[in-house]
Order: C-alpha cells, then structure tokens, then sequence
C-alpha cells in the first residue's frame, strides 16, 4: 500500500507515489472524496439569460456524469437542479430550450421552473402525496459574477473556497467580464488529472515553456501565495510592460502587477478550479 504521507517541511517534499497516478481505485475514491465535495465551475450566467430558459449539462463529463440543469424563473432567479425526474429517473430536459415549466416525457410529471412538483396524471388517488422528495433536488448555485457554481455535496460552504480570491480581486469588475469563444481554445491533454494540478502549481517550467510570458513577466519575482484553501501566483511584470492599474485599495497597490493565477482546493488539498486574471500584455505572450 503507497505511503501519501506529506511532510510539513518543503524542503523535505517529494512526489507521490506512482501508484496515486497509475491505480484505477484512487481515481475512483477521487470523484467521492475530492469532486463531489467541491464546488465546480460549471459555466456562465449567460447559458440562461431570460426567463424561461433550459440549460441541461453533465456535471464533470466523462467523470462524474451527474445530469443537472440550469433554469431562469419568471423571479428572474437562476437555479441549478437535477436533471432527473423523481420518479421514474428519466431525463427531463434533453437540450438547451426555452419552457413555461419542466415536463417529464416519460410519465407527464410536470415541475415549475424551480423545480417544485406541480402534478402529474393518474396520481389523483394517491396518499401522502405530493412531498418534498418529488420536487427535483436543488443544488446549491454561487455565483461571483457572471460566473457559476455549484456542488453536489452541501457540506462545505461556498464562501470557505473563494473568499481570499474575491477579496483580493474586489476591485476588479468581474461583472463586466464576457465570454468571447473566438478567444477560447480547448486543450486535451491526456495525464492524470492529479499529473496536470501539479503543473500549473509550479512556476518552474515558465522560462523552459513560455517564452513569450517569460519575455514579460519578471521571473525573480514570481511569487506564490498559499491560503487554507487556495493560493495565489502572483506575476510581476517588467518595468516599462502594462501591467494593472490597482487602486490604493488593492493590497498589491504599487506593484506592476500582469498577472493573477489562482488556484482553489477543495477539502482534500486538490485542484478544482483555476484562473488565470491577466493584463492585455500578457495575454498576447
């Protein structure tokens, strides 16, 4: 059996056993253990811009699998629900749709667009009927911005996660931020999941890899940050590049500041969500 046992000193530290990478057992452990108990991106507020919109998705496709789905109510409130009937498991919304209310196909049983049970036929007769358990089950949803999340165990609270990133980042308009799919590229890399966290926490390979963000970024003061469930790679541009224009607010006021790398963990010390806020400069790098 591996040994995962992390010393507290870093200069001390070394990679973990191969069997963490390499054994099916610990990647299943993982999506109970560390996924289903964080709290994952799952896209944008503008997958449901009016009232009446259906947006269905699988919660961490081809890993988790959970089909949930995204609704706006005539609140103008958005909700992530389970994409399963309650009762008899069928799919409930198939594709990106605009609805009055939720039908399942199966049986006719018929939801509001928050998910409450509304009726269903033949049912008439039946006692103790409806109750909570036959509305769809409501996830939790959080949003920072445009920005949306959610997780399928309600354990931890949203704020434990984000709360450094958020303060630190008060100053910047995070609500103005858009999606341009021009811009977006998907990349497929096919390691471990665990193998692909590692590398993004580490700045080394910067100068060996990046030679464009390299050229901008004062490598000798590329800094990380840790918090208890996140950490911060804060890169210093250098003197002469664009870099952010922090108010005196910002805890980083009179740095040149190009770019902010955080990383959020969840319970388990393991990658759920990055992101990269940069300047225009780096960018381009």
């Amino acid at each position: 059996m591996p040994s995962f046992f992390i010393d507290v000193d870093i200069a001390k530290a070394k990679t973990i056993d191969t069997d963490f990478y390499t054994q099916q057992k610990f990647y299943d452990e993982a999506k109970e253990k560390i996924f289903a108990s964080s709290w994952q991106f799952i896209g944008d507020a503008g997958k449901t811009k009016n009232v009446g919109d259906a947006y269905p998705f699988l919660l961490l496709e081809n890993y988790l699998n959970e089909p949930l789905l995204l609704t706006k109510d005539k609140q103008n409130e958005i909700h992530c629900l389970s994409n399963v009937c309650t009762h008899r498991g069928n799919l409930v919304v198939y594709e990106p749709c605009k609805l009055n209310q939720l039908k399942c196909r199966y049986h006719g049983r018929l939801f509001s667009l928050d998910g409450k049970f509304i009726s269903m036929p033949e049912f008439k007769e039946v006692e103790n009927f409806p109750s909570k358990d036959d509305d769809l089950h409501q996830l939790p949803l959080f949003n920072w911005g445009e920005l949306l999340f959610t997780s399928l165990n309600t354990k931890h609270k949203s704020e434990i996660f984000f709360q450094e990133m958020m303060q630190r980042m008060e100053w910047f308009p995070v609500n103005e931020l858009q999606l341009k799919p021009e811009l977006s590229k998907d990349y497929y890399v096919d390691a471990n999941w665990a193998l692909y966290c590692e590398n993004y926490l580490e700045g080394f390979h910067i100068p060996f890899v990046h030679a464009g963000l390299n050229q901008v970024l004062d490598f000798g003061e590329y800094t990380t940050e840790i918090f208890r469930y996140s950490n911060l790679q804060l890169g210093i541009g250098k003197k002469g590049d664009v870099c952010f224009d922090l108010p005196s607010s910002s805890p980083d006021y009179g740095k040149e500041v190009a770019a902010y790398y955080f990383w959020v963990f969840s319970e388990y010390d393991v990658q759920f969500l990055s992101m990269g806020i940069i300047c225009k400069c780096c960018r381009a790098a």
